[in-house]
């Protein structure tokens, strides 16, 4: 069985951390097969959502699994089969599987069923909307080791969240639950977690309901124009607004209103 499962259900990716029985860490293996699937979201005209959730009822993942690939990355032992040697052979697939390089402007809701700790909650910092169950705890544990979290928690933690509560997380290093997460706006919804994967589901296809070009305008410019200057960040809202007024879906939306139907977006 693989280490991350990929099922496409329509316009929605369903992305599943496979490793239950191991925490959900990502080995080489996840580490590559996030990489390449990432890149077939990014590249699939038909898939207009992604859903980043995991197997089992605690863990949605917990981090890297140092033990396999700390040594393959020091050089400690040589690469035991073909995953192994595609790990080796990007030194980028760490931005590539935490969004860090080349930017997905996708939506991507995560569905988190348990503990995300370490590169568990990196990586949900990747995703747009974020759904947890009640029982998942969140943390960045890795200063209690000697090292920091690097897979863009340093960065993208004070630009998501108030800085108090930021700086209290990576520098505590101490987990919390779900309801904190959500009273710091780290998570959008806490829910029962026999209800995580429906709801997930129901705001997926809320979601790709909408005009895909629309979705990926909003989330390229809000990506874009993090840290840019007043003036410079209007105007590439500007420039994406004018984009998508000229799409044959911004003509349909108000067609299937005047004619009291369903929208048929087609990305165009």
């Amino acid at each position: 069985m693989s280490a991350v499962l990929f099922e496409q259900q329509g316009p929605i990716a369903w992305i599943t951390l496979n490793r239950p029985d191991a925490k959900n860490t990502m080995n080489a293996e996840v580490f590559v097969r996030l990489a390449e699937y990432w890149d077939e979201v990014r590249s699939n005209d038909e898939i207009r959502v992604a859903v980043l959730t995991a197997s089992g009822n605690e863990d949605f993942c917990c981090g890297g699994d140092l033990g396999g690939v700390i040594p393959l990355w020091t050089g400690a032992r040589e690469p035991a089969n073909e995953i192994e040697e595609k790990l080796l052979a990007d030194p980028m697939i760490m931005d590539k599987v935490m969004l860090k390089g080349e930017p997905l402007y996708k939506p991507v809701i995560a569905a988190i069923n348990g503990r995300a700790l370490g590169g568990g909650c990196e990586i949900l910092q990747a995703t747009d909307i974020r759904l947890a169950a009640d029982t998942a705890i969140f943390g960045l544990p890795e200063p209690k080791s000697g090292i920091v979290p690097g897979a863009g928690s340093m960065v993208r933690l004070a630009r998501q969240l108030p800085y108090a509560h930021a700086m209290k997380l990576l520098l505590t290093a101490e987990p919390i639950d779900a309801q904190t997460a959500q009273q710091i706006g780290l998570i959008s919804e806490v829910v029962p977690a026999a209800e995580l994967l429906a709801r997930a589901q129901a705001l997926a296809e809320i979601v790709a309901g909408n005009a895909p070009l629309a979705m990926q305008a909003i989330k390229k410019t809000v990506i874009d124009s993090h840290t840019l200057p007043w003036s410079e960040a209007f105007t590439l809202e500007m420039e994406q607004a004018g984009a998508v007024m000229m799409s044959k879906d911004a003509r349909e939306g108000p067609k299937a209103f005047k004619e009291k139907r369903k929208p048929e977006f087609t990305g165009q």
